[in-house]
């Protein structure tokens, strides 16, 4: 039973303080007052159920709980039984104590989609809205699934896409680290042995011997210097407008930017085809995907559009000004406001630009894993050849 910490006077007025067993927060201060005590504040402390419930809920996890959900409803299952089962079958501690705080709340008389707005920590605007819209025209269990299929979805790309990544970045990461320890540790002591002979080095193994001494020198300086760049452009990652100035940078990238073009185009036509497909009005639905949509660029032309809507231009009109879509999306979008299949115009651009960023990582992976042997190899060879052109020229003279 989740434990619920509390603040609450006496029959005398004196300030109290401590934690009770409950429930859930409405019984807790029930069974307070049957104890002669006014609670002022009663809430679970950190950490969540029973102090165990802690981080956060994965995309993936949530992507189940809402598969899980949609499944029970669709069977008549009443949301709070659905809600029960689901806390009991549930081995993630957050998880169990979201469903609890929200079963708890809708038994209390309130609605699935204000129960979700006390967890904004869990729920994102676009899910609290599309339950929002389902719950208001009485089509929940209709909804619910495609919501599902929405959030299994992205969390499938994300998956993909940090997949993808991982084998690209360890090789980078075990590349430099052998060369590094290469500068470090094996090269000067090789280096001790040319300058003991006196003899004239190539400028191959001159120029790999003033490198070496570089990183030795200085590899502390180096890799302080990489970690305070790295910080300086996470800071400025999160202000406004260095978010914008990236954001904007990574779309004008030669071989990145397309992709991530390609990608945001289709969560954006995702998300708004969603919104409007579960009844949520034009403009809210742009105003929720405005907040989704990650890259601040494809933010600005929603809240552009937001505003040329609210003066009756259409959603099309608005795009196309601002250049940044391509001109087939802008078309399609276009032709579904005309023939009012504007939700599964987006869906189906939505389903056609995941392919071509799906498309796009694997022939980047493709081009990049090739590039990285080339560019070990070439690493490699340099140092290599540094190294044993001074023996051979030491050989010759010995002969």
């Amino acid at each position: 039973m989740p434990t619920f910490s509390y603040r609450a006077y006496d029959r005398n007025g004196n300030a109290v303080a401590g934690q009770i067993n409950a429930a859930g927060e409405r019984e807790a201060v029930q069974s307070l007052k049957t104890g002669g005590l006014f609670p002022i504040e009663v809430k679970r402390p950190a950490g969540g159920a029973g102090g165990r419930a802690s981080g956060r809920v994965s995309a993936g996890a949530l992507a189940a709980f809402t598969r899980q959900l949609a499944t029970l409803v669709a069977a008549g299952t009443s949301l709070t039984e659905a809600l029960s089962v689901l806390a009991e079958n549930t081995e993630l501690p957050k998880l169990r104590s979201t469903v609890l705080d929200i079963k708890e709340s809708i038994t209390g008389g309130s609605s699935l989609a204000r129960a979700l707005e006390e967890k904004r920590d869990v729920f994102s605007p676009f899910y609290r809205g599309l339950v929002l819209a389902a719950e208001a025209s009485g089509s929940l269990e209709s909804v619910l699934p495609r919501l599902a299929d929405y959030l299994e979805t992205r969390a499938r790309i994300n998956a993909e896409v940090r997949a993808a990544l991982t084998y690209p970045a360890l090789m980078t990461l075990v590349g430099a680290s052998v060369v590094l320890f290469l500068f470090i540790f094996v090269i000067p002591k090789i280096a001790r042995i040319f300058t003991d002979t006196g003899a004239e080095l190539p400028l191959i193994t001159v120029l790999l011997l003033g490198m070496a001494d570089l990183v030795t020198a200085y590899w502390h300086v180096m890799i302080a210097g990489g970690g305070a760049a790295a910080w300086l452009i996470a800071r400025q990652a999160r202000r406004p407008r260095g978010k914008a100035f990236i954001d904007a940078m990574l779309l004008r990238l030669p071989w990145f930017g397309p992709i991530a073009a390609s990608f945001h185009t289709a969560s954006l036509a995702r998300t708004l085809g969603s919104l409007l497909k579960g009844g949520v009005q034009l403009l809210k639905a742009l105003e929720i995907t405005a907040e989704v949509v990650d890259n601040r660029v494809y933010r600005d032309i929603l809240k552009a559009a937001i505003r040329d809507c609210s003066g009756g231009a259409p959603l099309s009109a608005s795009l196309k000004s601002t250049g940044v879509l391509p001109p087939v999306v802008v078309h399609m979008i276009g032709v579904g406001e005309r023939s009012g299949n504007l939700d599964e115009m987006l869906m189906r651009t939505a389903e056609a630009y995941d392919a071509e960023f799906q498309n796009g990582v694997k022939k980047s992976l493709a081009l990049l894993e090739p590039v990285l042997i080339l560019v070990m190899g070439i690493v490699v060879g340099f140092i290599v050849l540094a190294m044993l052109l001074p023996i051979f020229e030491l050989n010759q003279v010995i002969r």
